[in-house]
């Protein structure tokens, strides 16, 4: 059911701007996930209005009521390599309207690791769209030679924590003051060593 087209890695010149995959969810139905756009804008802001107070807490580790422009900018800002997100887009809907977001950026002081983290719209949270995102932006990470993702969830977070449990990655974890640092490596799942 997955078309995927070939992923670019760091020695290519172009980056994975043309990249998408159909996520055929467990209750059947059938989504889009693609490389974050310029054009996307608008789309992320009218999710993050979709989202509740809890999802935004979750995902900013702090409850915000407005998306600030600076904030926007540095999410819609990404280069395809240091930098990604992908978007989950209804495919019987325009492709404007984001149900999903994930994303990685490269930590500067470690170039090797990536901190990871997502945004899914409530009404389409555990359907397994959070673990497809994680399994593409891993596949993308790999051929950017990253070879560790990392994350920060809130303890209360139960969901996300599950979702990175059952990835199937070998996690390491600490919590402090209310957080769980997560670290995984980014092995290939299919692959046992």
């Amino acid at each position: 059911m997955s078309k995927k087209l070939p992923l670019q890695t760091t020695r290519s010149v172009t980056p994975v701007a043309a990249y998408h995959q159909d996520l055929l969810l467990r209750d059947g139905t059938l989504l889009r996930l693609r490389a974050l756009r310029p054009s996307d804008r608008d789309g992320l802001k009218a999710l993050f209005h979709r989202c509740s107070p809890e999802s935004i807490r979750y995902r900013f580790l702090s409850t915000i009521k407005s998306l600030p422009v600076e904030l926007l900018d540095r999410l819609v800002k990404v280069d395809g390599a240091t930098q990604l997100a992908l978007v989950v887009v209804p495919l019987e809907e325009p492709e404007n309207r984001i149900i999903a977001v994930g994303r990685y950026h490269v930590i500067a002081d470690r170039p090797q690791v990536a901190e990871v983290a997502f945004l899914v719209e409530d009404d389409f949270q555990k359907r397994g769209i959070g673990t497809q995102l994680l399994d593409a932006l891993a596949e993308i990470a790999r051929a950017h030679d990253i070879t560790h993702f990392s994350a920060d969830v809130l303890v209360d977070n139960l969901v996300m924590i599950s979702v990175f449990r059952k990835a199937g990655y070998a996690l390491t974890s600490s919590a402090s003051y209310g957080v769980t640092h997560l670290e995984f490596p980014l092995l290939d799942k299919a692959d046992p060593a």
